[in-house]
């Protein structure tokens, strides 16, 4: 036999800034509990930003579904757009709920999510990129100014008002003056509830909001809320 069939500690090796998976029924290895305590944190966990953690998350991911399994939540993720979020688990009802739900969203702020997702929806199809300006979003909610204020100068100040505040829930990146929109939020409203919001608007009369039938999403990746943020 010669020497190439034998492994050598060298060939065992592996990179020094990775951990292995967790073996099952033991503890999360290090590295693997930080990746559970982040998706816990929320809102999200973005591979472009963090593509460690992301990896580490993908070598790992049985065992950490697993312990999220323990406490009724369920793991979310998008290996196209490389992001990842936990959600409440919905084989049980009656389950105590974990996660903080988002509260505080005005209408205003939901049906800025929706055309927000409706940008990240159009441009993702063609393998863009969404990013966008505010003087975008201002033109794309001026129909709904319509139904609520003639005052343009005050809506506008609303607007913003509602950018900064999907900013701060992770949704939203600054690029200069433009806004990159996360990818994680066609996870956290799928279509079902997105028909349900664009009923309602559309009942009061906002228009411009399309009905998303035809998207190619799974249907059981429903919205959900993602661990530390609000509730739409």
């Amino acid at each position: 036999m010669t020497s190439s069939a034998f492994r050598t500690a060298a060939d065992d090796a592996q990179d020094p800034g990775e951990e292995s998976p967790s073996l099952p029924g033991s503890a999360l290895v290090d590295e693997s509990r930080r990746v559970l305590v982040h998706l816990m944190q929320g809102p999200f966990l973005d591979g472009r930003r963090d593509p460690a953690r992301y990896a580490q998350l993908l070598r790992d991911r049985a065992a950490i579904e697993t312990r999220l399994a323990d406490i009724f939540l369920e793991l979310v993720v998008d290996d196209d757009a490389q992001v990842a979020f936990v959600r409440q688990s919905e084989a049980d009802a009656d389950a105590p709920k974990l996660l903080r739900r988002l509260t505080g969203l005005n209408r205003l702020d939901s049906v800025l999510l929706l055309v927000l997702r409706q940008m990240l929806l159009t441009q993702s199809s063609r393998g863009q990129r969404t990013v966008v300006s505010e003087a975008e979003v201002q033109q794309a909610l001026a129909a709904y100014r319509r139904t609520t204020s003639t005052d343009e100068a005050g809506f506008a100040k609303e607007v913003r008002a509602s950018i900064a505040k999907i900013q701060r829930a992770g949704l939203l990146d600054e690029q200069g003056d433009d806004y990159e929109v996360s990818p994680v939020l066609r996870l956290m409203i799928g279509p079902d509830t997105a028909r349900e919001f664009i009923a309602l608007y559309r009942e009061a009369g906002v228009g411009g909001l399309e009905d998303p039938a035809d998207e190619t999403q799974d249907d059981d990746e429903s919205p959900t809320p993602a661990a530390g943020s609000d509730d739409v």
